[in-house]
């Protein structure tokens, strides 16, 4: 995820430009489900934050609609649904130096964080994703990083973007409609893309 091109080569499902301290930019995407396998970067749904530049961000991706069933019969689909997110933050530099004059600038995106989250029932028996849970040990992509990324960038002027990218996704289930062909579900399903800042 490190190394995922910024910007996007697919662009933006959604963007949003903060406008004051308290304002947020919820999105589900993609709104719907379809067939799919890969966890790369082409797979991602990518939501660009602007105006975040001195302001006190949270940031994340989370499971979105789609209803994860109950176990039954020994089998249990909770399992096998997962969620990962990745931010991008671009930092842009530009300054004039001294006599003769030097104008130096930069533009550059830095990979700040995310996480990997997988489904585990809680006492109550609903579906929770959490990037701890049993298949963390079995393999890093299903249990990493932070369920939520707090940015203070109240003193930092240089970072005017934030990219968020969220994958939600199942294999032996899932909401969308098999392709000719295929009989194992594997689906990439809605995810909530979410950021907030605080007053």
């Amino acid at each position: 995820m490190r190394t995922f091109p910024m910007p996007p080569p697919q662009g933006y499902a959604e963007t949003k430009t903060f406008g004051y301290a308290g304002d947020y930019g919820y999105y589900l995407v993609p709104s719907s489900s379809s067939y799919g396998q890969g966890a790369d970067a082409s797979d991602y749904s990518y939501v660009s934050y602007d105006g975040v530049a001195g302001r006190d961000v949270w940031i994340y991706g989370a499971w979105g609609v789609t209803a994860i069933p109950a176990a039954s019969g020994g089998a249990d689909a909770c399992g096998h649904a997962h969620t990962s997110y990745g931010v991008w933050a671009r930092y842009q530099y530009r300054r004039w130096f001294g006599f003769p004059f030097w104008f130096v600038s930069l533009d550059r995106w830095i990979f700040v964080g995310g996480g990997g989250m997988s489904g585990v029932r809680n006492a109550a028996g609903q579906c929770v994703l959490t990037t701890m849970n049993p298949l963390s040990s079995f393999s890093p992509q299903f249990g990493w990083g932070n369920s939520a990324l707090h940015l203070d960038l109240r003193g930092t002027p240089y970072i005017t973007q934030l990219v968020l990218g969220v994958l939600s996704y199942t294999h032996g289930w899932g909401s969308c409609t098999l392709p000719p062909g295929q009989t194992f579900p594997a689906c990439h399903e809605p995810s909530w893309a979410i950021a907030y800042t605080l007053p």
